[in-house]
């Protein structure tokens, strides 16, 4: 699967750790683990690894709210 900014070497993440949630996703590192810890995220463990799979932060970020033109419609 190609996104726009992955070459054809690249590998898309299935699951990331907090810290690349928070890179990805554009929030903080403590937001993720807030979200996490309010059941709003959902979160897997690995042993001691954390991991938040693809589609759940995706999800996570569609169910927040929504402003400006999309919000009207």
């Amino acid at each position: 699967m190609l996104t726009e900014n992955h070459s054809e070497t690249d590998v898309v993440p299935l699951a990331y750790s907090p810290d690349a949630a928070a890179k990805a996703s554009g929030r903080s590192r403590t937001r993720i683990y807030r979200a996490i810890g309010n059941r709003e995220l959902t979160a897997r463990k690995d042993g001691k690894r954390t991991l938040i799979e693809r589609s759940e932060l995706i999800r996570w970020i569609k169910a927040m709210p929504v402003m400006g033109e999309a919000a009207a419609a």
